[in-house]
């Protein structure tokens, strides 16, 4: 029986990066996952809304929690500010009852009601917790033979307490490990650098002080290449336009040069199983990874994914 989930792919994606969306769609149907599209809207960011009216915020996320909870689905999202607003706000509606009448009161004008029924689920959770390393591997017709840098960003993360609370146990670890474990049964290796979960510097180049952002990322950079790293694998869309149009940047600015493709987790995955570079996008990126192409090796016994 396939997965079904209701399918959260946000503004950024779709508008900037539809190639992302076309690869997961891909992965989902060859890992039979059946991703329902709903009549979502913004999710909204906690970064500029829930700062200037906070219950407008939690409104607005609220309803697109009643979407899913209206057709008895989890939500599958491949942002990492969606899904970081999407779970702060399924939290807030569950912990404090006062907020959620509240709340309530504005959502029966849209004729919405929450009731708490759904979870929100990142990309990345569902492919490693729900769907398996094992399943993924089945799937795969190629090992990638790549040596692979992963970097998770910060919102898919941070506060643990609302992310990740089983994290808070003594028994789990904090440290995220599931882009390497998958990058493994991809066949290629995930490369461990310093300064791997500092944040790419993303936010700051948006809002704040664009030399402190680079000045970040040329740090990362700079670590990753020294661990002789070929390419970086991203779940985030923020954290790959940093990494994308980052390495433009400081190669005007300083004068380094690292030419290292970039890839969001469904790419990746695409990739080992043998779908087409147009579904894929590969031919949207600035850094083009072309070149390591040829070092896709195929696995004995394995069919080509049909879409």
């Amino acid at each position: 029986m396939a997965l079904r989930y209701a399918f959260f792919p946000g503004c950024v994606i779709p508008a900037k990066y539809p190639h992302f969306e076309s690869a997961t769609r891909a992965i989902a149907k060859v890992l039979d996952m059946e991703l329902v599209d709903l009549p979502f809207s913004c999710c909204p960011p906690t970064s500029n809304m829930k700062l200037v009216h906070y219950d407008s915020w939690l409104a607005l996320a609220a309803r697109n929690l009643c979407v899913a909870e209206e057709q008895e689905l989890d939500i599958l999202t491949t942002c990492t500010g969606c899904v970081s607003t999407l779970k702060e706000a399924n939290y807030i509606m569950r912990q404090k009852p006062n907020r959620r009448r509240k709340i309530n009161r504005i959502l029966e004008k849209a004729g919405r009601h929450y009731e708490g029924t759904i979870e929100v689920f990142h990309l990345l959770d569902v492919l490693y917790d729900h769907i398996g390393l094992e399943a993924i591997e089945e799937k795969c017709i190629y090992d990638l033979n790549m040596k692979v840098a992963s970097h998770y960003g910060c919102h898919l993360f941070r506060p643990s307490y609302i992310m990740y609370p089983e994290f808070l146990s003594p028994s789990h670890s904090y440290v995220p490990t599931s882009i390497d474990e998958i990058t493994e049964v991809l066949g290629g290796e995930p490369v461990k650098y310093m300064r791997r979960f500092l944040c790419c510097g993303y936010p700051l180049g948006a809002n704040v002080d664009e030399d402190a952002s680079y000045e970040i990322l040329r740090e990362k950079l700079y670590y990753i290449k020294a661990a002789h790293a070929e390419l970086i694998a991203v779940a985030c869309a923020s954290c790959f336009e940093q990494f994308e149009l980052g390495q433009v940047m400081i190669k005007k600015k300083y004068k380094e040069t690292y030419k290292l493709p970039t890839l969001y987790i469904s790419q990746l995955i695409g990739l080992a199983m043998g779908i087409d570079n147009e579904t894929l996008g590969l031919k949207e990126h600035i850094h083009k990874i072309k070149k390591l192409l040829p070092r896709l090796q195929e696995r004995t016994g394995r069919m080509r994914a049909t879409l």
